[in-house]
Formats: C-alpha cells, sequence, structure tokens
C-alpha cells in the first residue's frame, strides 16, 4: 500500500458522498488531540509523520487505555491497537500492539465479528497481509457500526 493510493481511495470515498462514519477520521477531522491519544496508546511519538486516517476515539468503558482500540495510518506506518482474538477476551481484554511500515501492508481488511464469550462486542477481526492481528472495535458504542466498516473495507480495498 502506498500513501498516494492511500489518499487517493480516501478521496474518492468521500467524493462519492458514501456513508461516513463518526468512528473514521480523516483530513480535517483529525485533531492535535486525537494524534496524541493515540501515540500515546500505541506508545510511540509520530512527529514527523502525517495521519491520513484514524479509527476511534472514545470506547465506553475502557479507561487508561484498558479495553480501548484503534488503527492509525500515516504517511509512513500503520499502528494499531487490538484485543487479542480470543474466546475469552470478552472477560478480559489482554491487548496487542503492532507498527508495520506501510509499504510492508500489502492488503488490509475488516474480517470476522468477535466469537468471544458473553455477549457485549469486543470487535471485529483486523486482517492486515492476509494475517488476523486481533480485534478492532468498531466504534465505541455497545453495538458496532455499520457505517465505519463499509467505509474501512471500500477505501482499504481502493488503496490496494
Amino acid at each position: 500500500m502506498t500513501t498516494e493510493k492511500l489518499i487517493k481511495a480516501i478521496k474518492d470515498y468521500e467524493c462519492h458522498a458514501l456513508p461516513i462514519s463518526k468512528n473514521i477520521f480523516t483530513g480535517n477531522n483529525i485533531t492535535a488531540e486525537l494524534i496524541e491519544k493515540h501515540c500515546n496508546r500505541y506508545g510511540i511519538t509520530c512527529q514527523e509523520e502525517q495521519p491520513l486516517l484514524i479509527v476511534n476515539d472514545s470506547i465506553v468503558g475502557s479507561f487508561g487505555g484498558y479495553g480501548w482500540t484503534g488503527l492509525m495510518i500515516t504517511d509512513k506506518t500503520l499502528y494499531y491497537k487490538c484485543t487479542k482474538d480470543s474466546f475469552l477476551s470478552g472477560l478480559i481484554a489482554f491487548s496487542s500492539k503492532g507498527i508495520l511500515p506501510l509499504d510492508q501492508v500489502q492488503t488490509i481488511a475488516i474480517g470476522n465479528h468477535d466469537a468471544c464469550f458473553g455477549t457485549a462486542y469486543v470487535g471485529h477481526q483486523l486482517v492486515i497481509n492476509n494475517k488476523i492481528m486481533g480485534l478492532l472495535r468498531m466504534g465505541g458504542r455497545i453495538e458496532f457500526d455499520d457505517k465505519a466498516i463499509s467505509q474501512l473495507n471500500h477505501i482499504f480495498k481502493a488503496a490496494r
């Protein structure tokens, strides 16, 4: 995936007036506070990078980063923090973080809904280069955000 393809895919999506999720941030919707929150959650400094797409801000029930998941793609790097994809993740939300140079990302998609114990929504699979990285919440509410899934999958497919 290249920066140019990702920028074009985001702009094309927005130009066609397709449904925009409140949980997907691009362009002028990416604030300094949102960037700082994501950098803190990933344990990074990204001062020399330009964020292009951010997933999630606040998540109900998460505190101090526990139970929070997100994704940030900059002009150079893909960062994520997911909940581990296991049956018990509905009870104990162990997280997994990852950093990938953008040029090493061949494919990215939002996969299946979680299959965790209980009825609470934990997330959808984040699939990078055909490997499941963990569960990424689609929004911060009790129910998942259909618009976020559709928007992300459309952008990711167009950016290949």
